[in-house]
């Protein structure tokens, strides 16, 4: 084989050539990838990280959740419990209310019974002296008997 293409001024130039190249290369194609591989490893990172993270995040958020349900619930129980207490109160209030009234009605009735009664036994009365006195006439022929005597003894009697 001929090596006379391969001389120590071929081969130094080879090599400068081979170094622009490389350089070129480094510049233009290396760095820029290198660099694009840093911000992919970079990100990547960051993503794991934000993973990590979104689980310590959800089970923030389930807890605030939690607390948050558990103070609605117990609102809600006091809101229950305010309104029961408050349907007692009126219930009570009502039933009283009607109590009042049933006895006043009753009351009412009661009177109204006891004047009717005493207007019947009046009219009895009047009507059995106007009928004794009627009789008294009939039997004996005259009126022998006193009205004023007959309203007396009647009066005695209840």
């Amino acid at each position: 084989m001929d090596l006379k293409f391969v001389t120590v001024e071929t081969f130094v130039v080879q090599f400068i050539i081979l170094l622009i190249v490389l350089w070129v290369l480094n510049k233009i194609l290396f760095k820029p990838y290198l660099a694009y591989l840093d911000k992919w490893e970079e990100n990547q990172k960051k993503l794991e990280e934000d993973y990590k993270n979104i689980d310590k995040l959800i089970k923030e958020a389930e807890e605030k959740r939690e607390a948050i349900l558990a103070e609605a619930r117990a609102k809600a129980e006091m809101i229950i419990n305010e309104a029961e207490e408050l349907a007692k109160q009126k219930k009570s209030e009502i039933i009283e209310k009607a109590e009042k009234e049933a006895k006043s009605i009753i009351e009412a009735g009661r009177n109204e019974i006891e004047k009717e009664k005493l207007s019947m036994l009046n009219w009895v009365k009047s009507k059995l002296t106007d009928l004794i006195l009627k009789f008294n006439k009939k039997l004996f022929g005259e009126e022998k008997l006193n009205k004023a005597f007959v309203e007396k003894e009647l009066a005695n009697i209840k």
